[in-house]
């Protein structure tokens, strides 16, 4: 007996939609799986990349600061007879490394070559004005005074990875220290315990763990979780680890943010693909279009909460910054006009007596201004922590931000560089409003006007000058974005300028800098009389304290 036709072509009708829909559910599902993977491991490494910052930052101070009284200490041993004797000095430069916590002390003289030094086998065995890797760098510190420091390399005497620091000599040359891994997580213990406090990644679940190399956590996302043994967090979190001045730093994600929700939403293609195969071709087109539709919305409201999460802890936050520094007052505000905004502020040490301030705005919003922003923050704060002046550090940082700038993006940026120690400020314009300079003395207030530099990422080998101005005891630098001077009222007449100027002329604000930021935005918004915000509202005042 033969099989009906009819029934022959069903089931085949049947198999080639099965088919179809099994090598459509097999693709989606692959094609989910790695665009989770990607996206995670894009959030991870630019987590990774502003931990790394913070860490150097710290690690870098430290051994500077030990450097420096190694810098003393040799000062004080050149007097002896004995210093002459190549055997006697390492010895005493090794006796002196270990009561100081460090691996290795080199003393260079004025011509570059390492004259002195804790292991025996290295005296007159370096010349560093043509030394090869990373030791050539050091020879910058025979023209210039000013410190340098690396990160972890391999030595270019003895290939043990190493991390060298140096200061300058003030009659020539210069004092080298290094110090391994180990050594680094000994000295800078302290220095890194509790530094991601807050810093959640992806929800409260999430977050960044700095560990010893015995895996002792030294700083949790929560306050007071310090001190417990790390382990997996187990397969429910995306977890990954890089070693960063010697400090393992882990981070953790959350798989249901990502993965497990991103599965939900597979299934939920599946069911609708079998649903439009089996109704009709049209309604196919309409349910797949509606569903893409919304799995764009939701990806993107995902992306941009996490960006979100991610800007709010690149910011600082947490005011006075820097409780034992007594010579400056620092304050800072930002207030997106969206969930994800494109300006940021910062402020850090580039040298012990040299505070490096700055305010910034990306030329566009969203999720990729956030990218750029984060990007911006970093070269920045890496070329001015690099020991360059102030006009070549952001040269450097606008070549790096042309790099692979696809997108066309760029960033305006007002750079300051005070020296706490006098009351000179140098600053680079790069295409950003004028700060006001509050005097104290007379409680006036004027915008500090230079002729601007080249927005950065626009056009690499810009070059940009720097100017120069005093900040007496008491007087303070307000910088700002143009999302306060534009905002506009219902009839577009702006906040402006003058408006600006006149609120912070009188010396009202002298003896509370703390006070501008709000008393800044209060007025703008009141100047708004409800009109939308039009653009990102970031401030930053920068204030000599009075002399007690």
């Amino acid at each position: 007996m033969k099989a009906d036709p009819r029934r022959r072509l069903a089931w085949r009708l049947v198999g080639a939609v099965a088919t179809a829909f099994a090598a459509s559910m097999a693709l989606t599902w692959a094609l989910h799986e790695r665009m989770t993977q990607n996206q995670m491991h894009h959030v991870v490494d630019n987590v990774f990349d502003d931990v790394a910052v913070h860490i150097r930052e710290r690690v870098d101070g430290r051994m500077l600061r030990l450097a420096a009284e190694v810098r003393d200490r040799v000062l004080e041993m050149r007097t002896q007879a004995w210093w002459s004797d190549p055997d006697e000095s390492s010895r005493r430069l090794r006796a002196l490394a270990g009561e100081l916590g460090l691996d290795d002390i080199c003393v260079a003289d004025a011509k570059g070559l390492l004259t002195h030094g804790a292991r025996r086998e290295q005296v007159g065995a370096l010349d560093f004005t043509t030394a090869e890797g990373q030791a050539r760098e050091f020879a910058a510190l025979l023209d210039e005074k000013y410190e340098l420091t690396q990160t972890l390399l391999p030595s270019t005497l003895h290939g043990e990875v190493v991390k060298y620091v140096g200061v300058w000599i003030p009659d020539g040359g210069f004092v080298q220290v290094g110090a391994r891994g180990q050594t680094i997580r000994n000295l800078a213990r302290t220095a890194v315990t509790g530094l991601t406090h807050g810093w959640h990644v992806s929800g409260g679940d999430g977050g960044i763990y700095i560990t010893t190399g015995r895996g002792t956590i030294i700083s949790h996302p929560e306050a007071g979780r310090e001190g417990g043994q790390w382990r997996d967090p187990g397969p429910d979190f995306q977890t990954a680890r890089r070693d960063i001045e010697g400090f393992p730093v882990y981070v953790v994600i959350p798989r249901r943010t990502a993965i497990v929700e991103r599965r939900v939403l597979v299934g939920t293609s599946a069911f609708l693909n079998a649903a439009a195969l089996v109704l009709a071709a049209v309604l196919v087109g309409l349910v797949i279009a509606g569903w893409v539709r919304a799995q764009i919305r939701a990806r993107r409201a995902k992306e941009m909460a996490m960006a979100a999460d991610i800007q709010e802890n690149a910011i600082p936050r947490v005011f006075p910054p820097f409780p034992e520094e007594k010579r400056v007052d620092l304050h800072a505000s930002m207030r997106p006009a969206r969930e994800v905004g494109g300006d940021f502020y910062d402020f850090f040490f580039s040298a012990p007596d040299r505070l490096v301030f700055l305010v910034a705005d990306v030329s566009d919003k969203g999720v990729p201004a956030a990218l750029f922003m984060m990007r911006a923050k970093t070269v920045l704060k890496n070329f001015a922590q690099a020991g360059r002046s102030l006009a070549d550090a952001v040269a450097k940082a606008n070549d790096a931000l042309c790099e692979g700038n696809a997108a066309n993006m760029f960033v305006t940026a007002w750079i300051g560089e005070l020296e706490l120690d006098t009351v000179r400020v140098r600053y680079v314009n790069a295409g950003h409003n004028p700060p006001v300079l509050l005097r104290a003395a007379d409680g006036s207030a004027a915008f500090l006007r230079s002729r601007p530099g080249l927005v950065l990422g626009a056009m690499p080998g810009a070059n940009y000058r720097a100017g120069e101005t005093s900040l007496e005891p008491g007087d303070a630098l307000y910088l700002y974005t143009d999302g306060i001077t534009e905002q506009s009222d219902p009839h577009g007449t702006l906040f402006g300028e003058e408006r600006l100027l006149a609120a912070l002329s009188g010396g009202g604000f002298a003896e509370r800098p703390e006070t501008i930021p709000g008393a800044i935005l209060a007025l703008v918004d009141a100047h708004a009389a409800g009109a939308p915000q039009s653009d990102d509202r970031t401030q930053l005042v920068v204030r000599r304290r009075r002399r007690d």
